[in-house]
């Protein structure tokens, strides 16, 4: 999130005798030396004839600095100050504030947009990001009704403007259907999503592959597989060469068609799906430990009863599944899943990592 354009912050400062301290400063900050920045900003605070203004500059962009390597107290306490003392423009606080600390942006942020609404003459677009920012302030907390409120008041911002962005309308659509599916609003959720899908066109295809597979997943969270498979079928042709490609998304779209087809015992189309899938997952960052371990479980069963089984790759899938629920610390979970592993080699004759998977099981009960 790029807050400041510091060359931009600090341009009326270069023509001061501390214009060469500013550019080290500045360079410094370009290549990531946050900690070099801080001691540069402090030496130059210390200064007795540097101007309040310059000197608040610098304190915002020691923010910063603090929120880069992990100080949040240290980068809230520094924005606190600033809007408690200085004249510095509340939305760009808040916009600081929204890199540190989601309840201090949401109380700077919330004021700046109702003073700018009681002005009447503020710059509508920013009003907007400033309701923009509070949403995604509220979404971070985990409060959707009130993250679908801001979404709303932006999206009328932009909706109202003579130069109507029509990417900002489709994606604050998106959003606002996002907040829906988190609050559990499945009719509202639907109704977004679809309209995404209708407004989206050619150009905006990744809006429109989200939200088709959104639509599926909601389907299919409400046992209604039919439905979700039409919305699959058109994501997956969508994902084909486009940049969303082998993201999550792909995953997630591939998933639920792997589930369509092992809900419905098809277990040899289900396999293709489930394999392409689990070959993104493990590419990803940051996958949910939970998450992979089921879809590696209900892999494994599909491999076991296909028509023409392959229990090699079965017991190495379920093994896979066993390892990454194990890092879950939900006991049931993992209790029920080496339960069926162990069935499984004893299905197969394998007394060996039968035993394995028996001593595991004792181990845990155990510990």
């Amino acid at each position: 999130m790029d807050i400041l354009n510091l060359e931009e912050h600090f341009k009326n400062d270069m023509n001061t005798t501390y214009k060469t301290r500013l550019e080290e400063l500045l360079e410094e900050f370009k290549r990531g030396h946050y900690p070099n920045v801080l001691s540069k900003s402090a030496e130059l605070r210390a200064e007795p004839d540097l101007d309040k203004e310059l000197a608040e500059k610098l304190r915002m962009v020691d923010a910063i600095c603090h929120s880069e390597i992990g100080e949040v107290k240290s980068a809230t306490s520094i924005i606190s100050e600033l809007y408690n003392e200085s004249s510095i423009d509340h939305m760009l606080l808040g916009e600081l504030a929204f890199m540190c600390d989601f309840k201090l942006a949401r109380r700077i942020l919330s004021n700046a947009v109702k003073q700018m609404e009681q002005d009447g003459q503020a710059d509508r677009l920013k009003v907007a990001r400033g309701y923009l920012v509070l949403a995604e302030a509220e979404e971070n907390l985990e409060k959707y009704v009130r993250a679908i409120k801001y979404f709303k008041k932006g999206l009328s911002y932009f909706q109202e403007d003579d130069r109507k962005d029509q990417y900002m309308i489709l994606y604050l659509h998106f959003k606002i259907g996002m907040m829906y599916a988190m609050k559990n609003d499945t009719e509202e959720s639907l109704a977004y999503h679809s309209k995404v899908i209708d407004m989206a066109g050619d150009e905006n295809t990744g809006l429109k592959i989200s939200s088709l597979v959104t639509i599926a997943k909601t389907y299919g969270s409400n046992d209604e597989n039919e439905k979700a498979y039409p919305y699959l079928e058109e994501a997956l042709e969508l994902l084909q060469g486009s940049d969303q490609e082998q993201t999550l998304t792909h995953a997630e779209a591939l998933t639920e068609m792997a589930f369509h087809h092992f809900n419905q015992s098809a277990y040899d189309q289900a396999v293709p799906y489930y394999e392409e899938a689990v070959a993104i997952y493990e590419n990803l960052p940051q996958t949910s430990h939970r998450k992979l371990g089921m879809i590696y479980m209900q892999y494994a069963y599909c491999l076991e009863h296909m028509e023409q089984n392959n229990n090699r790759q079965a017991a190495n899938i379920y093994e896979k599944a066993v390892d990454r629920l194990e890092k879950t610390k939900d006991r049931e979970l993992l209790e029920n899943a080496i339960g069926d592993v162990i069935a499984f080699f004893d299905r197969t004759g394998n007394d060996k990592k039968k035993r394995q998977f028996e001593n595991r099981f004792v181990k845990m009960v155990n510990t």
